[in-house]
C-alpha cells in the first residue's frame, strides 16, 4: 500500500513540476514579444472638401410688396402654373391662417381616432405595439434631424394614443373636443383676410423659397467654365451674394432633380477617376448619397483640381444652401488589419510580418489592398503563406537567428521606398561586378 501511495505521489509531483515548468516557459516566451491579434477590419478611402451646388435654376419674382407665405416646403415638386407663394399685408394674416390649418388638422385626427371602424375591432395589445413602434421611429427621426418626416410621424403617434384611450375605455369619444375646436376655427375665419397677391410658376420643377444671387453663375449650362477662383469666392461669402439678389425675388424653380457639386481637391490625396461611382456624405443630411465623378479639371496649381460630381436625389435638406461640407467615399475595403510597425521584408523583398504560432515564429506575407499612416489591410485568403485571421502578429521583440536567415531586409513600412532603392543599387552593383569578372576572363 505504501509503495502504491508513493508511486501516486511521485506521479502527481512529476505532473505538477511539468505543468509549472511549461507555464514558466510559455510565460517567458510570451512576455518576450509584444503581439496584436490579426482581425478583420473595414476601412474606406475618404476625401473631404467644401463643395458648391450647381443646378439649373429660374428665379421667381413677385409684383406686390408684403409678407410672403409658402404653401409648400422647399424641395417640393410643383406643376406648371402652381401657386408657390401668397402675399399678405401683415404677418398677422399668416399667423391666423396657420392657426386655422393647425386646428383643422387636429379635428381630422380626432375624427379618425373615434372612427368606429377602427375602435371596435382594434385590440389593446395590437395598438400598444404600434405605439411602441411609432415611438422608436420618432426618436430615430429626431436623432437624424429629419424634421419633415418627424411632423408626420408625430401626428400618427397622437392618433394611435387617441385610439388606445377609446379601446381601453378611458374615453368614449372626442365630440366635445371637436365641437370646441370648430368654434375656434369659425372665430379665426371671421378675422381672416385674403392675400393681396398670388404668385405662380411658369414651369414645373422643384421649388426653393430663397435666392442667393448665384443662380446665373452656378448653373449646369456654365458647368465647364466654373473655375477654382469661382468656387473659392462663393465659399468665402458662405454661398450668398446680397448684391445680386433682387428685392422682388420670392424663390426659384430647379428644373430637374439631378444636380451637380463642384469643389477643389488635392490630386495626390486619392485617385479621382471620371465615371467612378462614389458615396457622398453631406453635412446637411444624415443620408449617404450615391454620386458619380463626371469630371476632374486641372488648374494652374498642381495641388488643386476642380472635381465635378453628379447626383440624382433632391429633397428638403439638399436645397437649403449653396455651399456644403462634403465627404466623398471613393472605395470601401475589407481585410485583415496589420499594424504598420510590424511590417518586415523577407529575402525576396516580399512584404510581411512575423507571427507567433504557439512557441514557433513564422514569417507570413501580406497582400496589401489598402494602407494608411497607422496600418494596412491584407486581403483575406486561405493561402497559408499569408497572414490569417486570429494569428498573433509580433510588433517587437528579438527574432531567433534561424528565423532571421530568411529575412535580408528588416525595416518598417515607412522606409519601403528606401529599401527598394537599396535593392536596386545592390542589383546594379552585382551586374557591374559580373561584367568585370567576364572582362578579366
Amino acid at each position: 500500500m505504501d509503495t502504491i501511495t508513493g508511486k501516486v505521489l511521485v506521479l502527481i509531483l512529476s505532473i505538477f513540476l511539468l505543468v509549472t515548468v511549461f507555464h514558466q516557459v510559455v510565460q517567458v516566451f510570451e512576455d518576450e514579444y509584444k503581439t496584436e491579434t490579426a482581425m478583420v477590419y473595414s476601412s474606406a478611402e475618404k476625401v473631404t472638401f467644401n463643395g458648391v451646388y450647381v443646378r439649373n435654376e429660374t428665379v421667381v419674382s413677385g409684383g406686390k410688396s408684403g409678407v410672403l407665405s409658402y404653401p409648400s416646403s422647399d424641395g417640393s415638386k410643383v406643376a406648371k402654373d402652381s401657386v408657390v407663394a401668397y402675399v399678405y399685408k401683415s404677418s398677422d394674416d399668416i399667423y391666423i391662417n396657420q392657426q386655422i390649418e393647425k386646428l383643422r388638422a387636429e379635428v381630422e385626427i380626432l375624427k379618425k381616432e373615434q372612427n368606429p371602424g377602427t375602435t371596435v375591432v382594434a385590440q389593446p395589445e395590437f395598438i400598444s405595439g404600434l405605439i411602441d413602434e411609432k415611438y422608436r421611429t420618432i426618436t430615430t427621426l429626431a436623432a437624424r434631424n429629419d424634421l419633415a418626416s418627424l411632423e408626420t410621424e408625430s401626428d400618427n403617434f397622437q392618433m394611435l394614443m387617441g385610439i388606445y384611450q377609446i379601446v381601453i375605455g378611458e374615453e368614449t369619444d372626442y365630440n366635445d373636443r371637436i365641437e370646441q375646436l370648430e368654434k375656434q376655427i369659425k372665430l379665426l375665419e371671421a378675422k381672416q383676410n385674403n392675400p393681396i397677391d398670388i404668385i405662380t410658376v411658369p414651369n414645373s420643377g422643384y421649388f426653393i423659397s430663397y435666392v442667393d444671387g448665384y443662380e446665373d453663375v452656378f448653373s449646369t449650362d456654365n458647368l465647364s467654365s466654373i473655375t477654382a477662383d469661382d468656387i473659392k469666392d462663393v465659399i468665402e461669402k458662405d454661398g450668398y451674394n446680397a448684391a445680386k439678389v433682387s428685392k422682388r425675388a420670392v424663390g426659384k424653380i430647379v428644373d430637374d432633380y439631378e444636380w451637380n457639386l463642384v469643389g477643389i481637391v488635392d490630386p495626390k490625396a486619392a485617385s479621382f477617376n471620371p465615371g467612378k461611382e462614389v458615396k457622398v456624405k453631406l453635412s446637411s443630411t444624415p443620408d449617404l448619397l450615391d454620386a458619380k465623378i463626371i469630371d476632374v479639371i486641372e488648374t494652374d496649381d498642381p495641388e488643386e483640381n476642380v472635381i465635378v460630381l453628379s447626383c440624382e436625389k433632391l429633397n428638403f435638406n439638399l436645397v437649403q444652401y449653396r455651399t456644403e461640407r462634403v465627404e466623398i467615399i471613393l472605395d470601401d475595403f475589407n481585410g485583415i488589419k496589420v499594424p504598420r510597425e510590424a511590417i518586415r521584408f523577407n529575402k525576396n523583398n516580399e512584404k510581411g510580418v512575423y507571427v507567433l504560432l504557439g512557441q514557433r515564429i513564422a514569417f507570413k506575407k501580406v497582400d496589401v489592398i489598402y494602407e494608411c499612416d497607422d496600418y494596412l489591410l491584407s486581403a483575406i485568403t486561405s493561402d497559408t503563406d499569408y497572414i490569417s485571421v486570429y494569428e498573433d502578429i509580433i510588433l517587437n521583440g528579438e527574432i531567433p537567428a534561424e528565423v532571421m536567415e530568411q529575412v535580408t531586409v528588416v525595416s518598417d513600412a515607412n522606409s519601403e521606398s528606401e529599401e527598394s532603392e537599396v535593392s536596386e543599387a545592390t542589383s546594379a552593383s552585382t551586374e557591374e561586378t559580373n561584367g568585370d569578372d567576364t572582362a578579366n576572363e
